[in-house]
């Protein structure tokens, strides 16, 4: 089912594409901003996504190896909808380039009566008890882009990046633990995998100017990774149209895709592995000066 939302997305982007394109009159006259009436100096979005999640981890430890990968949203009821705070803005400060900038931050929960064990960390969480797990994930990113073609009604742009990946994967219970000897273990556990790290991205985007009010804006940006403490890629795609109603601010909708694949994280003793997927539609106050 969750595959299938995803190929959904995949296509409704393509359908958006399309139609923006179809759409897309001639502009007449020649100007520097960005749709034509409104400036491009610095811009700011400010807003939300109602989503739809797939979390997926694993945490061990170098030595014991990693256990078996949990899925969240099935084994402890974490909601797979969510309503999430986006914050993304850019600075022109030249005439074809600009830092780019943003911030993502999602935190989910949800307990359950597991119905097998789990072997996470140093524990075993045994079936029959009740476990609460956490997620947290968070994005700060920053670019520097350049307009490698620049019309009055089309810009096309190169970038390249720094995200700073941050996952927080927890579970807790009280009572039905076990050491990974077999032991019990009294009084409450939690125990906790997480990863940050900075990982370089290259993205490609395209602004699209519709009209002198409305605009299109197009971007994917990805990269792997494989080095000595981790290996995997990150995938970010999304496409919005804006609509300022006044000079300054105005509002975009559109739809977005975060996908995070790490298969094998390693920080001092501990190894974790991560598969995070959130896409949905998204609103934002966009503001311009």
């Amino acid at each position: 089912m969750r595959q299938s939302r995803r190929h959904g997305i995949h296509r409704a982007l393509l359908v958006c594409l399309g139609l923006a394109g179809a759409s897309a009159p001639i502009l007449p006259g020649a100007f520097a901003d960005m749709p034509g009436d409104v400036p491009d100096h610095v811009r700011l979005d400010l807003g939300g996504m109602s989503s739809a999640s797939s979390t997926q981890a694993a945490v061990g430890s170098t030595t014991t190896g990693i256990g078996a990968t949990i899925n969240f949203e099935d084994i402890f009821d974490i909601p797979e909808g969510d309503d999430v705070l986006r914050f993304a803005g850019s600075w022109h400060f030249a005439k074809r380039q600009y830092i780019d900038f943003g911030y993502v931050e999602i935190n989910r929960g949800g307990s359950r009566e597991i119905q097998e064990d789990i072997d996470w960390g140093d524990f075993v969480f045994e079936a029959g008890g009740r476990v609460a797990a956490t997620f947290k994930a968070d994005f700060p990113y920053l670019a520097w882009r350049w307009d490698f073609l620049q019309l009055d009604e089309v810009r096309i742009s190169g970038s390249a990046g720094i995200d700073y990946l941050g996952l927080a994967a927890t579970l807790e219970a009280e009572g039905n633990v076990t050491d990974q000897e077999g032991n019990a273990v009294s009084g409450k556990v939690s125990e906790e995998g997480s990863v940050r790290f900075p990982v370089p991205q290259l993205g490609l985007q395209v602004d699209w100017a519709l009209t002198r009010r409305l605009m299109v804006k197009m971007y994917s940006r990805f990269m792997y990774v494989d080095f000595a403490d981790a290996r995997g890629s990150i995938r970010e795609s999304a496409i919005r149209l804006y609509w300022y109603f006044s000079k300054h601010v105005g509002i975009a909708g559109g739809i977005e895709q975060e996908r995070i694949d790490l298969k094998e994280y390693v920080s001092g003793d501990s190894k974790a592995q991560f598969e995070y997927d959130v896409s949905g539609l998204t609103l934002y106050l966009a503001t311009a000066f």
